[in-house]
């Protein structure tokens, strides 16, 4: 009935002002299929890795603010340290663009400076947000959005000149940026494509930026409060980098051999399993009225012509009947033999029958493979969850032996006799649980309020 996917709901048109009207992530059908076409290549694994010397930069100033915050003792919300490196990662990738977005406020992108501007003006309850319960807010966002698409207009149509005037980076080396790459595949650059390619630049630095920043954050909660998933990572990293933590160990290995990222099973499935219990959204889709398109319940067929189906990727997450009596509970170990979040790379995968229910699905089953969708399955699935994946597992990797976060506020350690407390998941026990509002996405209320000191190796 629907040759890519059931079509996307009116309601995902709140997104316009971020990503714009012509965004992949919400045209359909041929447009669709036209828009997510020009930029496979740019998301390929072989062009991906062209990135890692600018993932790998831009990691070591991240590095350079924490450093900062131990020396200060001060307590800071990860979340803002995180936005930054993702965003200037994002931003080299898709227009080849330094957004100095963690070199201090006078030096940051007037691109980076508007977005995030804009973001600020959704509410968290931004789905009931209108103009007349929020009319600052609104003429606000409409100066914001014509300010971003100012911004971005001109450098479209400069990288659109590169490609096809040959011209290289420094006179040396072909852009092969997002972008630049995508626009090779465009013969004439009418006012139509420019808008396009202009809303395609929005959607992935807003994608692009948002996913990272948040798996990060709650991934490095979650180890600092499961010292026995910090210490597999810990003993992962050993093995795979040697006992050498400096980051410019790790970086060095990475330069010369990127595949090493592909031997970090365990790392992989700490980022997975973050994911699965804290995903930063869902999808809603809707056909028209009288279209016959039925799903099978357990009442019988019914007929949903009208109706808008929301994806709802928390609950889908966090159900018991797949993920047993721990489906609350953060367990990397139950990925490990299904770390890929690409559907058809672990669909011939399984977990051991063998392994009880805390370290797979319900009852010790494999994990179906539409229980697990935070980049969303099937053709219109995440363009860009390879890239995320990169620059997750890439940083990572150079923070887990580095430094020890202890948690501030809301989700700090519970103590007991001055002492943290293991639960029977072999969790600390918290005051009380961390848990996600909504800003666009889901992300940590507190914006992942933290104290960081050197690790004790």
């Amino acid at each position: 009935m629907f040759k890519y996917s059931v079509p996307k709901s009116p309601t995902a048109g709140m997104l316009i002002p971020i990503v714009g009207k012509k965004s992949i992530i919400l045209t359909n059908d041929e447009t669709w299929k036209h828009g997510r076409k020009k930029f496979n290549a740019a998301f390929s694994p072989s062009n991906l890795v062209t990135f890692m010397p600018k993932i790998l930069d831009k990691t070591m100033e991240f590095l350079a603010l924490l450093d900062g915050y131990v020396e200060s003792g001060e307590e800071f919300c990860l979340a803002e340290p995180c936005i930054q490196v993702t965003f200037d990662i994002i931003g080299l990738a898709v227009l080849n663009i330094d957004f100095k977005s963690m070199q201090g406020q006078d030096k940051v992108s007037v691109i980076v400076r508007a977005f995030r501007s804009l973001l600020s003006t959704f509410p968290t309850t931004f789905a009931f947000d209108s103009w007349f319960t929020n009319p600052k807010g609104h003429y606000r966002r409409i100066a914001l959005v014509k300010t971003l698409t100012a911004s971005l207009t001109p450098i479209v149509k400069e990288k659109f000149d590169m490609a096809h005037n040959n011209i290289r980076l420094d006179n040396k080396v072909v852009d092969r940026s997002v972008m630049a790459m995508g626009l090779r595949q465009v013969h004439t650059l009418t006012p139509q494509v420019l808008e396009e390619c202009v809303d395609a630049v929005k959607s992935f630095l807003f994608a692009g930026h948002d996913t990272t920043a948040v798996v990060l954050q709650w991934s490095i909660y979650e180890l600092s409060r499961t010292p026995r998933a910090l210490a597999a990572m810990r003993k992962e990293l050993d093995e795979v980098f040697g006992p050498d933590a400096d980051p410019k160990s790790v970086a060095k290995q990475l330069l010369e051999d990127s595949n090493k990222l592909q031997n970090l099973q365990y790392t992989s499935a700490v980022i997975k399993e973050s994911l699965r219990l804290y995903p930063p959204a869902g999808s809603a889709r809707m056909v028209a009225p009288g279209s016959d398109f039925r799903l099978n319940t357990k009442n019988g067929p019914l007929d949903v012509g009208g109706m808008i189906l929301y994806v709802c990727h928390y609950a889908i997450h966090r159900d018991p009947t797949v993920y047993g009596e721990t489906a609350d509970v953060w367990i990397p170990e139950r990925w490990l033999g299904q770390t890929s979040t690409t559907s058809e790379d672990y669909a011939s995968s399984s977990v051991d029958k063998d392994k009880n229910s805390s370290t797979a699905g319900a009852e010790g089953q494999k994990i179906p493979i539409s229980a697990w969708r935070a980049f969303e399955r099937g053709p219109r699935n995440c363009i860009g969850q390879e890239l995320a994946n990169l620059e997750a597992r890439a940083i990572l990797a150079m923070v887990a032996r580095r430094y020890e976060f202890t948690k501030v506020g809301i989700g700090s350690l519970a103590l007991k006799d001055g002492k943290p407390v293991l639960d029977q998941h072999g969790q600390f026990e918290v005051t009380k649980p961390l848990f996600g509002t909504f800003n666009v996405t889901m992300k940590p209320v507190d914006g992942t309020l933290m104290t960081i000191k050197y690790a004790s190796n």
